[in-house]
C-alpha cells in the first residue's frame, strides 16, 4: 500500500508512520524537517519512509506530483492538527484563519490534489476529527474555535464521501477523545489520558484495513473519555 499521512512529527501521524513504514511505503507532510528525519532515522525501515517539509495549507499539484511519483495512493490520513485554547472574547481573526488553515482548509485542500490518485487505487480518506467537533458531546471552556474547526471537517467528510462515491473513494472521520498527545496537554495541562498515541495509531490502522471498506461517509467516535 502508499499511504499519505500530515502532521506526522510528532503525535499519532509519528506512531502512525512507525507502524506502517514496517511494510508499507508511506509518504509523510509535516512542517519540521528537524523531527521528519529524526524519525526517518529512528524507523526499522527508512527506505519506506519519504517526507516533505512543507505547510499542507499552501501545497500545490506541482508539489504532490513531485513528491509522491506513485500513480496510486491507497490511504490519506489528514492527521495534521492545531489547537488555540483561548476564550472566546480574546479570539481574533488570525487566531481564526491560523486554526482553520490547519484544522480544515489543509485536510480539504490535500484531499482534493490526490483525488485521482486516490481514485486510481479505489483509496480511502480518513480524516482525524474531535469528540468536541460533533452533537451531543462535552465542551469545554477556551476550546470553541478548535471544536467549531473539527466541526467543520466532520460536516466535510460527510459530503466529500457523496462526492466522491463516483471516484470509488471512501471517506471517513475518527472524532478522537482524550488522547495522551502534546496538543491533549495545551487543552488540559496536567490531565492524563487513559489512550496512548501508539494505541489510538493502531487503531487507526486496523480500521483503514479493515472497517473502511464496508464503512463510508461516517464520524465515528472512538473515546474512552471526553477528555
Amino acid at each position: 500500500m502508499k499511504i499519505v499521512i500530515t502532521g506526522c512529527s510528532k503525535g499519532i501521524g509519528h506512531e502512525l508512520v512507525k507502524i506502517w513504514s514496517k511494510n508499507h511505503m508511506v509518504y509523510g507532510i509535516s512542517r519540521n524537517r528537524e523531527k521528519l528525519e529524526s524519525l526517518k532515522a529512528s524507523l526499522t525501515n527508512p527506505a519506506n519512509f519519504n517526507y516533505l517539509s512543507k505547510d499542507v495549507v499552501n501545497l500545490n499539484q506541482n508539489d504532490i506530483n513531485d513528491f509522491i511519483k506513485d500513480s496510486k495512493v491507497d490511504v490519506l490520513v489528514n492527521n495534521a492538527g492545531h489547537l488555540i485554547n483561548k476564550p472566546f472574547s480574546e479570539i481574533k481573526y488570525d487566531n481564526y484563519r491560523e486554526l482553520m488553515d490547519v484544522n480544515f482548509w489543509g485536510a480539504f485542500n490535500l484531499s482534493q490534489l490526490l483525488v485521482k490518485k486516490l481514485s486510481n487505487a479505489n483509496g480511502q480518506i480518513i480524516n482525524i476529527s474531535s469528540m468536541g467537533g460533533i452533537n451531543y458531546t462535552s465542551k469545554f471552556p477556551g476550546l470553541s474555535l478548535y471544536s467549531s474547526s473539527k466541526a467543520a471537517l466532520s460536516v466535510f467528510t460527510e459530503c466529500l464521501a457523496v462526492e466522491l462515491q463516483s471516484e470509488q473513494i471512501k471517506v471517513n472521520a475518527l472524532a478522537l477523545g482524550a488522547v495522551e498527545t502534546e496538543m491533549l496537554n495545551n487543552a488540559f495541562p496536567g490531565y492524563v489520558a487513559d489512550t496512548k498515541a501508539h494505541e489510538m495509531a493502531s487503531f487507526i490502522v486496523e480500521f483503514a484495513k479493515s472497517a473502511s471498506n464496508i464503512i463510508n461517509g461516517q464520524v465515528i467516535r472512538v473515546s474512552k473519555s471526553n477528555p
